[in-house]
Parts: C-alpha cells; sequence; structure tokens
C-alpha cells in the first residue's frame, strides 16, 4: 500500500514539474498568463476580448477577424475604423482585435466560436489570401480541414469538437508529436507554415481551398445570425502589378510603396491571383446567400490599385487603410444609430 501511495505522489509530483514547465513554454511562447484559468496557447489574442466588458448600452463594439492587413503592425486599420465610426456620431468605440499575421478563415472561425455570451454591434471578415499558402501540395496531400499543416493538425484536436483541455502538458505533446511527424517521419504529409516548399509551388494552382473557405465563413456567418450580430463580409483587395518578378519587387521597382512582402510567401504570383479570385468569388456568392444576415464592402472592386494604396499585393499604405475604412463607413452608416435587440434579427 505505502509503494502505491509512494509511485502515485511520485507520477503527481513528475506531472505537476511537466505542467510547469508546459506552462512556462507556452507563457513565454504566446505570452499566455501563467496562471490562466484559460489557455491561450495559440490563440493569446482571445484573452482580452474575453475579459472585455462588451454588454454595455453605451459605446459601440467591433470585432475585427482576419489577418496581418487587419492588425495594428500592418497598417492603421482599427486606429482609423475607430476614428470614422465616431466621427460618424458613435460614442466610445471600442475595437476588439482579434486578427493575427497568417492566420485563415478556420482559426477565425475556432476564435469566434469561442466568444459565446459576448455581444458585438459589428463584426467585420477579412480573410482571402494566407490560405492560399495551403494550396501548395498535391491533390492527395491536401486535407479540407488544413490537417496537412501542422498548425491545425494540432488545433483541430482540441477546437474541432470542442474539447478545451486546460492542461498546458496536452498542448505541448500534441505539439511535439504533430512536429516529430512533420519533420522525421512523413515530412511529404504536411506543407510548410512560413514559406511554401518552391518544389511544390506547381501544385498551388488548383485552388483547393475554396470548400473549405465557404465552410469557414458559412460557420462564421451561422454564429453570428444565432448571435443576432451583423457581420460585414469584405472582397479581399490585391495588388499585383502586370511587370511584377521577385527581381523588381527585391529591387523596389514596382509599382508598391514599401515592398513589404513578396508573393512568393503564398505562392507563385499567377496562382495567387487566382486563388483571390476564386475566394472573393466565394465571399460574393456567399453574401448573395446571406443578404438578410450580412452587410458587403466590394474592396476589391472599390480599392485603387496603385503605390499610394498598396505596399505589397495586399499590405496597405496610410492613404489605402484610410480608403478602406471610408468603403466600410459607407456600407455600413445605417447601422450607426441603432443597436439590435436580442428579440430583433441582426439586419433590418
Amino acid at each position: 500500500m505505502k509503494r502505491t501511495l509512494a509511485g502515485l505522489a511520485c507520477a503527481v509530483f513528475a506531472f505537476g514539474i511537466l505542467e510547469t514547465i508546459c506552462r512556462v513554454e507556452w507563457s513565454h511562447r504566446s505570452e499566455t498568463p501563467f496562471f490562466s484559468p484559460n489557455l491561450y496557447f495559440y490563440y493569446p489574442e482571445l484573452a482580452p476580448v474575453l475579459e472585455a466588458d462588451t454588454d454595455s448600452d453605451h459605446g459601440m463594439d467591433v470585432l475585427l477577424l482576419g489577418g496581418s492587413v487587419l492588425h495594428e503592425d500592418w497598417g492603421s486599420i482599427p486606429q482609423n475604423l475607430r476614428e470614422v465610426l465616431t466621427l460618424a456620431g458613435r460614442k466610445d468605440v471600442r475595437i476588439h482585435n482579434l486578427a493575427k499575421p497568417g492566420h485563415t478563415s478556420l482559426d477565425s472561425l475556432y476564435k469566434y466560436r469561442r466568444l459565446e455570451g459576448k455581444s458585438f454591434d459589428l463584426v467585420l471578415f477579412y480573410h482571402g489570401i494566407n490560405e492560399l499558402r495551403l494550396n501548395n501540395c498535391p491533390r492527395h496531400v491536401f486535407q479540407p480541414d488544413y490537417g496537412h499543416s501542422s498548425w491545425y493538425r494540432v488545433i483541430n484536436r482540441f477546437e474541432r469538437n470542442g474539447r478545451r483541455p486546460n492542461l498546458a502538458s496536452l498542448y505541448a505533446l500534441a505539439y511535439r508529436f504533430v512536429r516529430l511527424h512533420e519533420k522525421l517521419i512523413a515530412p511529404e504529409a504536411y506543407v510548410p507554415r512560413e514559406r511554401p516548399d518552391p518544389k511544390a509551388m506547381r501544385f498551388g494552382g488548383e485552388i483547393k481551398t475554396a470548400p473549405s473557405f465557404q465552410s469557414n465563413l458559412e460557420g462564421i456567418l451561422a454564429l453570428a445570425q444565432e448571435r443576432k450580430e451583423p457581420v460585414v463580409l469584405m472582397t479581399f483587395c490585391y495588388h499585383l502589378p502586370r511587370d511584377y518578378t521577385l527581381e523588381r519587387f527585391k529591387a523596389g521597382s514596382l509599382d508598391y510603396c514599401l515592398h513589404s512582402c513578396a508573393v512568393e510567401i503564398w505562392g507563385m504570383p499567377e496562382h495567387i491571383q487566382k486563388g483571390l479570385d476564386v475566394h472573393n468569388r466565394v465571399i460574393r456568392d456567399t453574401w448573395d446567400r446571406h443578404r438578410g444576415n450580412a452587410i458587403f464592402v466590394d474592396q476589391a472592386l472599390h480599392m485603387p490599385r496603385d503605390q499610394e494604396h498598396f505596399n505589397d499585393i495586399c499590405h496597405l499604405t496610410h492613404k489605402g487603410c484610410t480608403a478602406f475604412t471610408e468603403h466600410i463607413l459607407r456600407e455600413t452608416r445605417g447601422l450607426l444609430h441603432h443597436r439590435p435587440t436580442q428579440e430583433e434579427p441582426g439586419l433590418q
């Protein structure tokens, strides 16, 4: 009996050490609070939104779902949006920004799903380019849940069915197993998260992500309708000069301002242009089916394509960010003086 208790105590102690080490690692890796009651290892940006008061009858709460274009490190859209909404008559405008560089519509679906119990006056969806990187693989490797990326193979285990353990060790072990599988056992079954494999970029012309992109978008709209929250769907604006080459981009001689990111970090230029057009078609078609529950802003149509508005294929200059937010304001004026109640539909 004593040996059993001693063994159990050692196991508990060892597990406590493992959990402590994992929490320290993840706190450093993702800025997750060590003693956080909820773990946000992969989505630390969720913490301030979940802790914010969005139920006040005063002010306006706006949620941003997207990638780097909406992130404050890559442009002034969050600040500009707050300013134009304030000038339009809304007071105490609060921008809750869940946009993150490299994230896709699937990340936004997972993050939005976690916000049950929060309340937003406006939800902005802006995606289109990041998941095109996932097309750089043969058809038999591609997985609709993006599980051919190690990032999603780990997250899907805990997010797909709502299983979100509060033990850092479980996340860490899953992460280590998937990385081992990717690096040593079956590297051919994955696409790199940062830059596509040059040998696999030839497969990127088949836009395999379109059905998944649509499914993720439909999932967000279904949640928004259930929560009575109006969604702004926006096409993805881009600028790809006809004389684009990687050499001209590196030389800074294209019709861009800062020449921030080369197209090749997502794939071959012609494939990325094709993919953006396909994803924009998905957005337009989805809005056409959800006109009563969404607002449509055709950023791709209205944004001028020149160096005054673009720093690269998708990131906007200050002037571009200003135009971006003005397009949103023009289409959402009808909501600025009315907040739907729980009994009312999200849009009239």
